[in-house]
């Protein structure tokens, strides 16, 4: 329990923010038959990024991630159903900067400006 506030203490004190696992943003139909949960989850199919653009003195790209809906059904034993299905894949699209002020972020290897 201790273990519930030493952990958002510790996000204050360095500054940093813990953020929850990514939730599914769909609905599933109810199995109907006892003993199985419904389990929505997201699965990523790929990650495109566009050509980078200048803003100011950073750089940016638009990323677009593809992500494929699922809805699974698994009982108390860990057995998925074989009625598990997916919906339709969606995108998901955001502006991620790779360089900040001629330097490149953590996540980005490349050179800056990027060529």
């Amino acid at each position: 329990m201790r273990t519930m506030f030493v952990i958002p203490l510790l996000a204050t004190a360095f500054g940093t923010t813990f953020s929850a696992p990514a939730r599914a943003g769909h609905t599933c139909d109810a199995l109907g038959e006892p003993g199985w949960s419904t389990v929505p989850s997201r699965e990523v199919l790929k990650v495109v990024d566009a050509a980078p653009y200048r803003v100011g003195a950073d750089w940016f790209v638009d990323r677009t991630t593809t992500v494929l809906p699922l809805c699974n059904y698994i009982n108390a034993g860990g057995n998925y159903s074989l009625r598990s299905y997916s919906l339709s894949p969606e995108d998901e699209t955001e502006r991620v900067m790779i360089c900040r002020a001629g330097a490149a972020v953590a996540s980005y290897a490349g050179p800056c400006p990027p060529k």
